[in-house]
């Protein structure tokens, strides 16, 4: 049979993908790959044609084929011209010189369970079954003592410690203990020896700058919380500072994640900047302060101001508020990948992936914003 050059040239560059189609692109090729290193398929398996995986993903070829293209270059199947595409990896006849990496079970360990993080649960148990990891789920509710007992009862059974941690990558550093077995999932900071799922909460919060800009607002207020997200404060600072704006302490505001406190905080930042008309908001719960302080002074959301929360959560639906999405929901798939990715290797990889939020856009609270005529 002859190959495909067209997908399976290492030097041949994958085709022009449009930006409204790269996430999905993505989502195709990390949810085949993680198939295949499921053990879905034999070695010499014939994989799903292209207008299979068109109708399966409700996408074009042309995405589907941006899909396979990585697939090819990293050396998991085959494409043959006229005759079709042949899985050439299968974790079903692994290298008898790699020693497979076995985990009894995994360990997430969290601060404590909100409506985000229990949509990463699910997504994590979801794509975790698949490779028969059962999962267990603790909470160590901010105490630094007890993130790492539970961290050492799962390092000692061998388990998959999966880590949402309270020091940033960066600076994690257990006295006298190895992270072994690890991945860590966090807003913000780089990690060198162990798999990072980095949620990059600072180009969240600087797509939401560009969004008020791009509607006509130039005084933009960010009020988050003491412990906020990471990267959140950075991306506006940045995303303002670009656009030639002071991101001053006069459009910044501090309060406790709830909707009292956040209200309180609005009222007194319209009280020293009248002419803010746009909050970017660390939690959807202070977008709700916002929108109560908004109606003491007789002000709309989407009519007189614009608001954007984070978090998209349940919240954001009743409100009909725009709302940063960091994407909880595709951790799962990349911790999956990471974990068959192990198996095969036969360790862990130490490299870092990405999650971009996504701003989910209900007009009715942003608004445009004109301004009044010199």
């Amino acid at each position: 049979m002859k190959q495909d050059p067209s997908l399976s040239s290492p030097g041949k560059p994958v085709m022009t993908q449009s930006a409204g189609n790269s996430y999905l692109y993505e989502k195709i090729y990390l949810e085949l790959k993680n198939e295949i290193l499921a053990g879905t398929y034999a070695e010499g398996d014939w994989f799903p044609p292209e207008r299979t995986l068109k109708d399966r993903f409700g996408t074009t070829h042309l995405t589907v084929r941006n899909a396979l293209a990585k697939l090819v270059l990293e050396g998991y199947i085959e494409r043959y011209s006229g005759k079709g595409t042949i899985v050439i990896y299968s974790r079903k006849k692994p290298n008898a010189e790699v020693p497979l990496l076995h985990f009894p079970y995994a360990q997430l360990i969290l601060t404590d369970i909100d409506e985000s993080a229990g949509v990463m649960i699910s997504s994590i148990e979801q794509h975790l079954r698949r490779l028969s990891l059962p999962l267990r789920v603790s909470l160590h509710r901010g105490d630094p003592d007890m993130e790492k007992a539970l961290y050492m009862a799962a390092s000692k059974d061998d388990a998959l410690a999966i880590l949402q941690p309270l020091q940033t990558p960066t600076s994690l550093a257990y006295s006298g203990m190895e992270l072994k077995n690890t991945i860590l999932i966090s807003e913000g900071g780089s990690a060198s020896n162990f798999p990072l799922i980095r949620i990059d909460s600072a180009s969240g919060s600087r797509d939401a700058v560009k969004l008020f800009l791009k509607r006509g607002y130039r005084d933009i207020a960010l009020i988050v919380s003491p412990s906020g997200v990471p990267g959140f404060r950075e991306g506006w600072a940045n995303e303002l500072s670009s656009a030639g704006i002071e991101a001053g302490p006069a459009l910044q505001a501090s309060c406790v994640d709830n909707v009292d406190s956040a209200a309180s905080a609005t009222l007194a930042l319209f009280a020293r900047r009248p002419s803010c008309k746009a909050f970017l908001c660390g939690s959807d719960r202070i977008a709700a302060g916002v929108i109560r302080a908004s109606r003491i002074k007789n002000l709309y959301p989407g009519a007189d101001y614009g608001v954007i929360g984070y978090g998209d959560t349940g919240l954001a639906e009743s409100l009909d508020l725009t709302s940063i999405d960091p994407r909880m929901s595709s951790i799962g798939e990349l911790v999956a990948v990471a974990v068959a990715e192990g198996m095969r290797l036969g360790r862990l990889a130490d490299v870092t992936q990405s999650v971009v939020p996504r701003i989910i856009i209900r007009a009715s609270t942003l608004g445009q914003h004109m301004p009044a005529p010199a």
